[in-house]
């Protein structure tokens, strides 16, 4: 994969719901080895650019494209998406939890991987756990997991770092730092300032369902 390949393309995407404009005419590229943060106040479209990305939301006008691909199944699966609704299972173990993606994306070994990331994520010992007995953190970091577990080329995290405690904020900063290494691509929403700084190689504001251009580090 090039570097300059573009992994995510939004073409004067618009999106209306009830009669709002929530996103307007945007234009976007996601580029290997960038991480780009999406900033602004609360409302202003960030999770819907995020829905729209990962396929979840159709846009009512323009073109979005995964890793050169409209629309297609196959490029949605390279992609791992956290929201603010974590996709887990209350009355599922950890482990249970990440077998069931693990089938659905069909990967091999998928016992093995499983077992890697929950020890990865600081829940080996909680794995035969319900999900339900979690701490907010604790969901976190399985969500995490689940976007992560089948090696995705895309990421595109709505708030990753919330409900975390600091040790596992640096784990997670860490992650998207390789990820971004390794030719990959991550568009995060935080409103954290320091995080943006330390992880962005590009930063987003939407203001009125518009994009403005921030900082280049």
């Amino acid at each position: 994969m090039s570097e300059c390949e573009d992994l995510l393309v939004f073409e004067n995407v618009t999106q209306l719901i009830g009669g709002r404009t929530l996103l307007h005419g945007i234009n976007f590229r996601l580029r290997a080895k960038e991480v780009v943060a999406l900033q602004g106040p609360n409302g202003t479209g960030k999770t819907t650019f995020i829905k729209l990305a990962a396929g979840l939301s159709k846009p009512s006008s323009g073109m979005i494209r995964v890793l050169g691909q409209e629309s297609s199944r196959k490029a949605r699966a390279q992609v791992g998406v956290l929201m603010d609704q974590s996709f887990l299972y209350g009355d599922l173990t950890a482990r249970e939890n990440l077998l069931y993606y693990a089938s659905l994306f069909h990967l091999p070994n998928r016992v093995q991987t499983v077992d890697e990331w929950l020890a990865r994520v600081h829940l080996h010992r909680d794995r035969n756990e319900m999900v339900r007995t979690f701490s907010k953190g604790m969901r976190q970091r399985l969500a995490i997991a689940r976007c992560l577990l089948h090696n995705p080329k895309i990421l595109l995290l709505d708030e990753p770092f919330d409900g975390l405690d600091i040790r596992h904020q640096e784990l997670v900063a860490d992650w998207i730092k390789d990820f971004k290494d390794d030719n990959r691509g991550v568009v995060f929403v935080s409103h954290d300032q320091t995080i943006v700084e330390k992880l962005a190689t590009r930063s987003l504001f939407i203001s009125r369902g518009s994009f403005r251009e921030g900082a280049v580090l």
